[in-house]
């Protein structure tokens, strides 16, 4: 995982800008293993950024501008924490597990089976992001 600080994502994003806007200076972001988990990415403009495998837990993609869909839910779970899934990818980011659709829904089965609140909190999320995946096909 590559490590970049706010200042650098800043900095990457304004350069960013400036590429989608063919602007001088402008640099296509790449955050290719970047660890962006926490960041504050909302508002962004990330069309065509290189977000492969960059870790995205916990980040706040509110309002991004993204050319792939990512969808978030928030206070859930045992941790009260954040659960991020995009759909291209098939990939969910859920505290420092980070997987497919299909194993997170068999963990989360494994995990939570004694305890109904967080299980089910889960599996609504799960039948959310399913329903997300057949709206966009």
């Amino acid at each position: 995982m590559r490590e970049i600080t706010k200042g650098e994502i800043k900095v990457i994003l304004e350069k960013h800008r400036l590429w989608l806007n063919d602007e001088k200076g402008g640099e296509r972001a790449n955050l290719r293993w970047a660890n962006l988990s926490s960041a504050n990415l909302s508002s962004a403009d990330l069309r065509w950024a290189n977000l492969s495998s960059a870790d995205l837990r916990w980040a706040n993609l509110s309002s991004a501008d993204l050319d792939k869909k990512y969808y978030q839910i928030s206070h859930i779970g045992s941790r009260k924490d954040i659960t991020t899934y995009c759909i291209e990818d098939d990939k969910i980011w859920c505290g420092c597990w980070t997987g497919n659709l299909k194993d997170f829904e068999k963990r989360v089965k494994e995990t939570h089976k004694d305890n109904k609140q967080y299980l089910t909190e889960y599996l609504e999320a799960i039948k959310f992001f399913k329903s997300m995946v057949e709206l966009s096909k």
